[in-house]
Formats: C-alpha cells, sequence, structure tokens
C-alpha cells in the first residue's frame, strides 16, 4: 500500500483570512458604531442639547427685530431707532437681479432642495468630524436664515458639527413652513452687509441711495458679494477687492443662466460707483430731534401693548413716527449753526487767549440750539440741538439758560394790556430800588436823558424803561402773565427779571412768544402727527388740541409791529444792513451778564425761529458786548436760514409777503429833554449828591403818576 503524504496547511493564508476577517468585523462594528453616535448626535441635536429647536408654530409666528423709523412731513426717513439697523421689504418689492445674484452665489441648488444641500453637508460633516478640519461652507439659504434669526453656540470641538446639524434640522422644518418665495424674502431682511446694517433695503440706501427694487444689476452683484466677508468687501473701505468680488457675483450669474455671456462681460467693465448715504443714521441732522422723542415716546410706548401682548419697543417693533418735521428747513437749520460757529468759534478761542484762558479751557466749544416751529398751528419744523451730535449728545433747545432781553417783550405786552399804547413817553432815568438791596438797572451805552416811547424802548432794548414798565405792572402781575403766555421755569421775583434773568428753555421761549406771531392764540408744540405698526395700521393720531387766547389781538399785534422796528432799526437793524433781509420780519435780540450767552427771536408770517449759542460753561464769553452781543452770536445763524429757505423755490412759494394787518405805530423813539425836564434831573442829580437820591420806594403812587403823565404822549 502506497502511503501518501498529507499536506500541511498552509498557515500563512489561513493567517490573511483571519486578519481579513477581523478588519471586516472590526469595520462593521465601526459602521455600527458610528451609525449609533450619528443616530444619538443628531438625537441629541433635535432633543435640544445643543440649542432649543423651535417648533412649527414658533417658525410661523417668527418675528424678526426691525428698527422703527422717523419721518418728515414730506416724507424723508430722517432717524431710526434700532438694536440691529434693519427695515423689511416684502419680495415683490426686491429686484429680481438681487434674487438671481444671491441665489445663483450662495445657493445653486436652492430650488432644488428641502432647505439642505446634502451634497454640501457631507461634505461638511466628513471634514469637520473625520479630518478634523473647520469646513465652514455648504450652508444653503435657508441654512443661513436660520444663523442670522438663531444664533450660534459655542460647543467647544462639537461647535461646528453641532451647529451645522441644528441648522439642519431647522432649515428642514422652514422649508415645510415657508414658501421658496417667503425663505427669500426672511433670509434678505435679516442678514448684514456690516456697518451695523441689516437688511437688504438698508444696505441699498446706504450704499447707493436707492430702494431694493429700483437697484441695478452690478449694484446688486457688489451687495451679494458682500455677504461672503461685509467688511473685506465693503465698496467704501475696500472698492478694489469689492470690484472683484462684484465681478465673481456676476460670473456666477452668468454660469446659472441669469446673464448671457455679453451682458456679464459688459457689467464686468463698469466702474465701481456708490451713492453713499449714511444720513439716516448717526450722521442724521435731527438726531437731537430723535433722541427727544424717543424720550417722549417712552411713556406711551410702556403703556400700549403690540400684537402679542407686550408693551411696545422702538428698537425692535418696526413702528413708522410720522412728524411735522420739514426735512428742507431741518438740513438748512443745521447748516446755518454749523457754518455760524464755525465762523465764531475762530473769534472766542482768541479771545479766550487774550483772557489769559489755559490751554483745556480754550479748547472750549461753542454750542446752539435752534427750535423754527409754525405759531399758527404749534407744528416743530426744525430742532437742531447742537453743532454736531457725536461730540455734544446734550439737547441745548431743552437745556435752562439765562434769557436776557428777549424777556423783555413779556413786560411790555403786560403793559399794553394795562393800558399802555406804543407811544406813550417814558423817561429814561436810573432809579435805585432801595427795597431790593439799592438795585439800580443800567443802560449798555450808560446814557439816561431824554424819553423812549414804549416802541423805542423796545425798539433799542433800553434797560431802564422795561425795568420801569415791570414795576408799574407788578412783578407778581408780570410773573403770572409770563405763566400764561408758556413759562415753566422758576421766575424770581426781582425787579432784573425785566432784563432777563430768569433761566430758561429755547423750547420756553418759543412757546411764549408763539401768541405774538399768532394773533394772541396759543398752541400746544406738535412732533408727532401719527404713528404707524408695522403692518402699517395707525396705532397713534395726535389730535390738535384746540387753541386759547392768552393775548389779546390788538396787543399781539402791537408787539409784532414793535419787534418788527426792532429789525428795522433797531438792536436786530443787521437783518437788512448785513444781511440785506427786506421780507416782513419781527425780531428781538438778548444778551446776558457777561455775555455767556447771545439769543435771537425771529419771526415771519409763516414760522418762527428761537436760537441760543454760548459755551456750555457760562464762565466761558466774550470778553466784549461788541462780540458777545445777541446781534452778534445768534442773529447770523436766523439769517443765514432765512436765506436758504428764501432761495429753496418750492419753500419760497409758501412765504407769505406780509402779516396779515397793517403797521400803524408812527411816532418817534426818542425825545430830548426840554427846559423843564432838564432842570428836574439837575435836582435829582443835586440831591443823590446831597444823598437825597429819589428812589421807587419813596415816591407816592399819585405823585409817580402825575410825573409819567408829564411823558406822556399819545398819538
Amino acid at each position: 500500500m502506497t502511503n501518501k503524504k498529507r499536506k500541511k496547511p498552509n498557515r500563512k493564508s489561513g493567517k490573511k483570512a483571519s486578519s481579513f476577517s477581523l478588519i471586516i468585523n472590526w469595520f462593521l462594528r465601526l459602521i455600527v458604531f458610528g451609525l449609533v453616535i450619528f443616530i444619538l448626535f443628531f438625537g441629541a441635536v433635535h432633543s435640544g442639547v445643543f440649542g432649543p429647536m423651535p417648533s412649527n408654530q414658533d417658525l410661523e409666528n417668527l418675528i424678526n427685530s426691525q428698527a422703527s423709523e422717523v419721518y418728515s412731513q414730506d416724507g424723508k426717513l430722517i432717524g431710526r431707532y434700532y438694536l440691529e439697523n434693519r427695515s423689511e421689504v416684502k419680495i415683490d418689492s426686491i429686484s429680481i437681479d438681487i434674487i438671481h445674484a444671491l441665489v445663483a452665489t450662495e445657493d445653486s441648488r436652492f430650488y432644488d432642495h428641502h432647505g439642505v444641500d446634502h451634497q454640501g453637508m457631507l461634505r461638511v460633516l466628513i471634514k469637520s468630524i473625520i479630518l478634523g478640519q473647520n469646513a465652514g461652507g455648504g450652508s444653503t439659504i435657508s441654512q443661513q436664515l436660520v444663523k442670522n434669526v438663531f444664533g450660534r453656540e459655542d460647543h467647544g470641538w462639537l461647535t461646528m458639527p453641532a451647529v451645522k446639524a441644528r441648522e439642519a434640522a431647522i432649515a428642514n422644518k422652514l422649508n415645510e413652513v415657508y414658501t421658496k418665495d417667503e425663505i427669500l424674502e426672511l433670509y434678505l431682511n435679516t442678514v448684514s452687509f456690516g456697518e451695523d446694517t441689516y437688511g437688504i433695503k438698508t444696505a441699498c440706501e446706504r450704499f447707493f441711495s436707492v430702494s431694493p427694487a429700483e437697484i441695478k444689476t452690478e449694484q446688486a452683484a457688489v451687495l451679494i458679494g458682500m455677504l461672503k466677508a461685509p467688511h473685506s468687501y465693503n465698496p467704501r473701505l475696500n472698492p478694489e477687492r469689492s470690484k472683484t468680488r462684484r465681478n465673481i457675483v456676476l460670473g456666477q450669474m452668468e454660469k446659472e443662466g441669469f446673464l448671457s455671456p455679453d451682458s456679464a462681460s459688459f457689467l464686468k467693465e463698469l466702474p465701481l460707483e456708490l451713492n453713499y448715504n449714511r444720513n439716516i443714521s448717526e450722521a442724521s441732522s435731527a438726531q437731537h430731534l430723535t433722541q427727544h422723542l424717543k424720550l417722549r415716546l417712552g411713556k406711551w410706548l410702556n403703556e400700549n401693548q403690540n400684537e402679542e401682548g407686550q408693551a411696545f419697543n422702538l428698537e425692535t417693533d418696526g413702528l413708522k413716527i410720522y412728524t411735522t418735521i420739514d426735512s428742507r428747513m431741518q438740513q438748512y437749520a443745521q447748516e446755518a449753526v454749523v457754518a455760524h460757529l464755525d465762523h465764531l468759534q475762530k473769534a472766542f478761542d482768541t479771545d479766550l487767549k487774550q483772557q489769559g484762558k489755559w490751554s483745556a479751557e480754550i479748547d472750549a466749544t461753542l454750542q446752539s440750539g435752534f427750535l423754527v416751529s409754525n405759531p399758527h398751528n404749534g407744528n416743530v419744523l426744525a430742532w437742531v440741538g447742537g453743532r454736531d451730535f457725536k461730540t455734544s449728545q446734550y439737547d441745548h433747545i431743552l437745556s435752562e439758560r439765562q434769557v436776557g432781553s428777549v424777556f423783555k417783550p413779556i413786560v411790555y405786552a403786560k403793559a399794553l394790556e394795562d393800558g399802555y399804547v406804543p407811544c406813550d413817553f417814558i423817561p429814561n432815568r436810573q432809579i435805585e430800588y432801595t427795597q431790593y438791596d439799592g438795585w439800580t438797572p443800567q443802560n449798555s451805552d450808560g446814557d439816561y436823558s431824554g424819553s423812549y416811547s414804549i416802541l423805542g424802548g423796545l425798539t433799542h432794548s433800553i434797560n431802564t424803561i422795561s425795568v420801569q414798565l415791570l414795576m408799574e405792572s407788578g412783578i407778581e402781575d408780570v410773573i403770572e402773565y409770563a405763566e400764561s403766555l408758556g413759562a415753566k421755569s422758576d421766575l424770581p421775583e426781582v425787579p432784573s427779571i425785566a432784563l432777563g434773568v430768569a433761566n430758561m428753555s429755547i423750547q420756553e421761549i418759543s412757546k411764549i412768544y408763539t401768541p405774538f406771531a399768532n394773533e394772541g392764540w396759543q398752541h400746544s408744540q406738535v412732533i408727532i402727527t401719527r404713528i404707524e405698526d408695522t403692518n402699517g395700521q395707525v396705532i397713534f393720531s395726535n389730535e390738535l388740541d384746540a387753541s386759547e387766547r392768552v393775548v389779546s389781538e390788538k396787543v399781539s399785534r402791537q408787539i409784532t409791529n414793535m419787534m418788527q422796528s426792532v429789525a428795522n432799526q433797531g438792536t436786530a437793524r443787521r437783518l437788512r444792513s448785513w444781511y440785506g433781509i427786506q421780507g416782513p420780519i419781527a425780531a428781538k435780540t438778548g444778551t446776558t451778564q457777561n455775555h455767556a450767552d447771545g439769543w435771537f427771536v425771529g419771526y415771519t408770517p409763516d414760522w418762527l425761529g428761537v436760537i441760543w449759542v454760548g459755551a456750555d460753561n457760562p464762565g466761558l464769553h466774550f470778553s466784549s458786548i461788541k462780540d458777545g452781543q445777541g446781534a452778534n452770536m445768534a442773529l447770523p445763524i436766523w439769517s443765514k436760514f432765512y436765506q436758504k429757505v428764501k432761495a429753496d423755490l418750492e419753500l419760497s412759494k409758501q412765504m407769505q409777503s406780509s402779516f396779515p394787518f397793517s403797521n400803524d405805530l408812527d411816532c418817534e423813539l426818542f425825545q430830548e429833554d426840554n427846559f423843564l425836564q432838564k432842570t428836574f434831573r439837575k435836582k435829582l442829580k443835586k440831591n443823590k449828591d446831597t444823598g437825597l437820591e429819589e428812589s421807587e420806594e419813596e415816591e407816592e403812587p399819585k405823585k409817580k403818576k402825575r410825573f409819567w403823565d408829564i411823558f406822556k404822549k399819545k398819538k
């Protein structure tokens, strides 16, 4: 029997098979483990471990915070309140070029997927989880919208996969709740374009001064190109880089069939041109006004509720606030303030140096407030609270400063109401008021001769005449009269109140002068006319208050005519001689102690303007009345404003040529002393030298009245 040898087993081959099976086994285990981890990971995402997951109802009620906007009466946007500078726009008001540029650049398969581009998502997951790279990208428009609305949280090394998975899950839900057009609308209203600018509407206005419906194709490409890196591709800051990015977007639009090759080539050759407009936000000339309105609206907002049953929020509820402001007059007022203060500042700095002030004081900036209103209905037309909101947020329309001679028309009006007439003459004499610590008024020119008619006393702002009229009417009665006109400040019960020692605001003076400019009728000041919610529904309407007569028609006309004399031949005559203004103007200048405050009040048949100029620190001021008088500090602003309004063809058409009544004042402003008066004055001087000076306290009322009757001259 032949013995056959048994073959030895191939141990090497068995080892190979065993190793291969082991690899397959571990690979399958790894897949199962990966699937388990994947399921657990997405389960954690859906359960809210990496951030809360909104329900479908939450998504249906998705509301973006949007800026509230302030509009002028002529329809111009003059201010915004916002947490994010955003204004919403409907999809049908957005140019198709914006839509095409967005889809071509950010999500070319936007209309084919259900919120997630799985090819892009798979790439991101592999790079993020397996390779440990920060892949980024791969996000669809829907996913980017989720990021814009819900934000992202930090989860360490799991941050990228966690946020991407969460955004993908919410994006799928979004596509169940919204149509593609609605998603595009939401996205374009939330996306950031840098410079604290959110939403396509705000971006179009900021960079090109157009609406989203009016934007050109190449402009749309610039804005969509910014989405990748708003600062890097900002066309204002980096024009060349922005142009390169714009052309990439145009190339994508050609690739996706939204542009023909010829059109794309033509548009790529165009220069990058901006029409940058920042005046609707922090550079707005109306920023002091918008801040004032914010404070003014506070109580109303807290007492009224939005659709969610919560108090209205000015920064998030997208309210539209319509005002009485005329955007052109607002601009002209701001320009007039800045132009004059820039000029006056040079003289002020020189003066302070000559006074020996140290450098920090010399750096003091002159400020101003300018309020323009319509006295016939109380509407505020322009509100300039300072020369520059960036350097000073303090609103000088609301600050109280010594008012000087702009208080005098109140004294004169009360005297006229008490029976005096403009052509009555008052002796220009110095009286010591012993019951007020011997206080004696002084005239700026140091002259106390002759007599002034009441018309002349106001025309030339004679201090002695003003104080005598005040004392005739009685201090308490004049204060009560001022309060009936609209004074709110505490008015000191002293004779010097006739010269304006009281501290009052521009807003207060404007209120007081309104009945003088409106034939005796007073109106409440109006700035806001109505407020609309984000749906265009009126939620507040300002019902005009009934006017109230506080000055007789006769006296209001007399004051207006007397103030026209101030403009024609008195302390405000620079209006005519320097600035060549020929229209009907009633005016009053005001200068305070040490020339710390310069005032000017002027009104035409159409509008009333009140101006204050000075340093925030009253201790810093001009050293002479030549520079520090109201005619030099404040009057020029009013004049420049008037000239700008007059040069505006549309506004000038609305200006009336005269006041609606005649000026029948026809008497001398001043009379020299006759022989009897001169003799009497010599006697007074002699008594003064011997310590027997006549005082107001020592005069008997009947004697005083007879003395005044000697000098009265009625027409």
